[in-house]
């Protein structure tokens, strides 16, 4: 009898290890899987944006002390250079995020526009752009 009990004992505990294990393994692939495409977004931005970006998010983790050097306006935006091919797709993701195109130099390659420092990371994702600067004349 007390065999018995001792094996129910063991069988409950494993179920409830399983079970208590089993979702946070679940959240801890996908927090790895999340940082991860955060973090090739994150290699397309300049440094003093992101910067910023934590520093506006409240990302107590990656805020570094000190003044990002980035002018924000009263809205929250901030004027970028995007290095992307340009092509009407980009132009529409830049207003969707709440952006809008100021200029464009098919030349270099590159779009100038005033975005939400809150949204630059979700305009990095993009596949067409391969870097987002702070653009000079905003300083």
């Amino acid at each position: 009898m007390k065999a018995v009990r001792a094996v129910a004992c063991f069988v409950c505990c494993v179920v409830l290890a399983v079970l208590a294990g089993v979702p946070a393994v679940r959240a801890q692939r996908a927090s790895a899987a999340e940082s991860e495409s955060h973090t090739g977004a994150a290699q397309k931005i300049s440094a003093p944006l992101l910067k910023e970006i934590y520093r506006r998010r409240g990302d107590g983790r990656r805020v570094q002390p000190g003044a990002s050097g980035v002018h924000v306006d009263r809205h929250g935006r901030t004027l970028v250079d995007v290095r992307a091919a340009l092509n009407d797709p980009l132009k529409r993701k830049i207003a969707a995020l709440g952006g809008r195109v100021v200029a464009t130099s098919s030349n270099d390659q590159t779009v100038v526009a005033l975005m939400p420092v809150t949204m630059i990371e979700r305009l990095a994702e993009d596949g067409s752009v391969r870097a987002i600067t702070v653009n000079s004349a905003a300083h």
